[in-house]
């Protein structure tokens, strides 16, 4: 495939789109509506909510096309993608060389990979491992999302797999692609938290789970590690992920529109979370005052 300037071009237009959309994002979500699911589901939700899906279906659809569009622009349409080192379409040599005995790693290949992992982790064995009391999403919340993943999953990995070949890392002591290494660490940090956190948090709901009707179902105050100051670090974490993301892929603009428009997503929820607990438990930890971002917000 030879990608032309008005696949360029479009792929600017949407780029800047989901940067521009986190504003909106942002203001809605933080000010006039907690987004309809989880937690924050009403039992006497308005008609145009539609019907509500079962969790494990609602969260699969969710992250889905995220996987769907790595797997078709960087491993189906593989043959020109600048994944590779050389345009050998061998995947198994021309991800990474040794050049005078330095080992040479593609980075647009480790981009692909970390964002890849990631979906694999909210898309498959997230949904696996939710509690079968979990509840339903309305279906306009399914809609919403998956119109975001849609683009963003378009744009992330059609830049990397056919637009812009980063610098390759080569692992040597006398030369190393600081930036990149950089943004490798903050998003295995960042997923490290994440799914440390979504496990407290499931770990939670098993206690309470298999008898539980949605009328009875109980909620409990999270503890420990890093819940000890904030309200949400597994949405820290996931916000630390694609920050690592956007520093290694030398803040392109696909991967600065992905971290904002997480932080636009996720902060107003965080902050949701949070006053919900203080609301719910007389008894939350006056220590934790943070909603998401120790010392910010």
């Amino acid at each position: 495939m030879v990608v032309t300037a008005e696949q360029i071009q479009q792929h600017q237009y949407l780029s800047q789109l989901l940067l521009i959309s986190s504003i909106p994002t942002y203001l809605i979500t933080r000010y006039i509506i907690t987004a309809p699911f989880g937690r924050h589901v009403s039992t006497s939700s308005p008609w145009w909510y539609g019907p509500k899906i079962n969790a494990r279906i609602s969260w699969f659809l969710f992250e889905c096309p995220n996987l769907m569009w790595s797997w078709y622009w960087c491993w189906y349409r593989r043959e020109e993608s600048v994944l590779f080192l050389e345009a050998s379409g061998d995947m198994v040599h021309s991800l990474w060389q040794v050049r005078s005995g330095d080992i040479v790693v593609s980075s647009n290949a480790l981009l692909v990979s970390m964002f890849t992992m990631h979906y694999v982790n909210r898309a498959i064995l997230y949904p696996v491992q939710m509690s079968r009391s979990s509840q339903s999403v309305p279906l306009v919340v399914i809609i919403s999302a998956v119109i975001f993943t849609s683009l963003n999953g378009y744009v992330q990995c059609f830049y990397l797999g056919h637009i812009e070949k980063l610098p390759p890392l080569t692992i040597s002591n006398s030369d190393l692609s600081f930036q990149t290494l950089l943004g490798i660490v903050i998003f295995i940090i960042g997923m490290g938290i994440n799914i440390h956190s979504d496990g407290v948090l499931r770990n939670l709901r098993l206690q309470n789970d298999d008898s539980d009707t949605a009328k009875q179902r109980r909620y409990y105050i999270p503890q420990g590690t890093f819940f000890t100051r904030i309200s949400c670090p597994n949405f820290m974490g996931e916000i630390l992920e694609w920050l690592g993301f956007a520093i290694a892929s030398h803040f392109s603009l696909p991967s600065v529109a992905f971290v904002l428009y997480t932080a636009s997503n996720l902060i107003p929820r965080g902050v949701a979370h949070h006053n919900w607990y203080k609301r719910k438990f007389e008894n939350y930890p006056v220590d934790r005052k943070w909603a998401i971002i120790p010392f910010v917000v």
